[in-house]
């Protein structure tokens, strides 16, 4: 595949931008370069869990150590999960990154012919994930009604919302359910049937997995199950296939297994959200727990140097605020304007940007949301009004952001009703056998940024409560005279019958 038919594919990319890719796409002898293929940066982390019982969240951490990093195998290293583990997902590998050091001997020098061979190999298997590339545009429709109704007032607080994040939840929850249960959940979605929808999320999982050792976007998903419980085989076997989904079994409500799912989601998802991760419990009611998460870490193409960051005044919804902004004078970075908004991207290593949005005086971010302005965006495509020929002199303040938000009346805003229901709702497909409605949609996502780059990180969790049974008159039974037992099969075969006259 040729760089110029990736970015094609992609919707509207500048021509400077392509030519550039061509002529950096060749491994060269000085300093290091980097391959501009195109794909989707996404940074969540999704958690899904059909519990019945509640879940608590407390705000993040304010420091992290940028330096943290996920482990991509560690279901497979932590002692506590081993002992709830029913089957491990298979994870793609992946051809990982030169490094021109590696290539060198002992003088230093640099073995360009095993260097440009490894980098041919890598650019291969790059291109050839570039075929699971789910383009934005197949999205487009969920991704501009949920973030039109999610921001539609944000109180002047900061919130962050990963469209790809929640795409991924409620997919995960239409595999789970049926019926016009599941209906309204595809209908939203934009797909027209389980299958159709099962393709799309699977493309989209594998055109973000990424661990080349250029950049990480690590996607993990995980069933978590009550020991005892009948739970639907063939829907498991689904989960794993499409999802990735390895498979734990214990005893719901217990410390052990809380501290398994919740090791299980810090060691994903790097810690970036610890705070909340470590909230997260199934109580002695729960069924079913569906755990997905992704964690996004990637450095910029051109870093901020650090010698150039300064205090400068912020002007917030809540007044004046002194931050540190950095600075970088950029003769390649895009620049789009329009009426109401200035906009550029600033390219990762490897692959990915991150969008600058600023609007014009008097204009807020809500307004541009409601009014459609960022579509393109969204939708993956670019502004149509670039200009050409410029430097950026890009100030950009260093931010570490956090949200959460109840997204059960959003969600019902944008048609999705019957899930929410307990005489209604569908979950046959999981659970063949439970009624159960869905009684919360909790979504977390933080992003921080520095002069190295971008670290981020978001999870849905979705919560399924079955209907409470009535209170009944209170009966004491107490066997403290003569009694009858039988013992059964698991048929229900009568298998020894007795009388007990004594318990000597």
């Amino acid at each position: 595949m040729k760089p110029e038919d990736i970015i094609d594919a992609m919707n509207n990319v500048d021509d400077n931008i392509i030519n550039e890719a061509n002529n950096e796409r060749k491994p060269k002898k000085k300093g290091r370069m980097w391959m501009k293929w195109v794909a989707v940066a996404a940074c969540f982390c999704i958690v899904i869990g059909a519990v019945l019982g509640h879940f608590h969240f407390n705000p993040p951490e304010q420091v992290i150590d940028s330096n943290t990093t996920v482990n991509t195998q560690s279901q497979q290293k932590n002692p506590v999960l081993g002992s709830f583990s029913v089957a491990k997902a298979s994870y793609p590998t992946m051809v990982k990154y030169p490094i021109e050091t590696d290539f060198a001997n002992e003088n230093g020098e640099l073995d360009w012919n095993a260097f440009s061979d490894a980098f041919e190999e890598w650019n291969a298997d790059a291109e050839k994930r570039l075929a699971n590339v789910a383009q934005a545009t197949r999205y487009s429709r969920f991704f501009t009604s949920t973030v039109k109704t999610f921001f539609a007032d944000t109180k002047g607080e900061n919130l962050v919302y990963s469209p790809v994040n929640v795409y991924m939840a409620l997919s995960m929850l239409a595999e789970s359910t049926d019926g016009q249960t599941r209906k309204q959940i595809l209908d939203l979605l934009g797909t027209n049937d389980i299958a159709s929808l099962r393709t799309l999320a699977n493309k989209l999982w594998m055109s973000n997995y990424t661990d080349d050792g250029l950049k990480t976007n690590i996607l993990a998903n995980s069933v978590w199950m009550n020991n005892g419980l009948e739970y639907n085989k063939s829907t498991l076997d689904i989960l794993a296939q499409n999802y990735y989904a390895s498979s734990f079994s214990g005893l719901m409500g217990s410390d052990e297994y809380n501290k398994a799912l919740q090791g299980w989601l810090n060691e994903q998802t790097g810690g970036l959200l610890k705070e909340q991760a470590n909230e997260v419990e199934f109580n002695d009611s729960t069924v079913l727990g569906l755990a997905s998460t992704v964690y996004f870490k990637g450095g910029w193409q051109d870093e901020f140097p650090d010698y150039l960051t300064k205090a400068d005044t912020f002007f917030g919804t809540k007044g004046n605020e002194t931050f540190d902004f950095m600075y970088q004078h950029n003769p390649h970075l895009p620049l789009y304007t329009d009426d109401r908004f200035t906009a550029t991207s600033l390219p990762f290593k490897g692959s990915g940007k991150m969008w600058l949005i600023l609007p014009e005086e008097g204009v807020t971010p809500e307004s541009l949301i409601q009014k459609g302005d960022i579509n393109p965006i969204l939708n993956g495509s670019t502004p149509k009004t670039a200009k050409n020929k410029v430097i950026v002199n890009l100030y950009m303040p260093k931010f570490d952001v956090v949200s959460s938000m109840d997204l059960i009346d959003s969600i019902k805003t944008l048609g999705v009703s019957d899930v929410f229901d307990e005489t209604k709702a569908d979950f046959s497909p999981i659970m063949p056998n439970q009624s159960a409605y869905v009684s919360q949609i909790n979504h977390s996502a933080r992003v921080t940024v520095d002069e190295k780059g971008c670290t981020a990180a978001a999870f849905t969790v979705i919560g399924v409560d079955t209907e409470s049974a009535p209170m009944g008159e209170e009966i004491e039974f107490k066997l403290n005279r003569p009694f009858i037992f039988v013992i059964t099969s698991d048929d229900s075969t009568p298998l020894f019958v007795g009388i007990v006259n004594t318990v000597k």
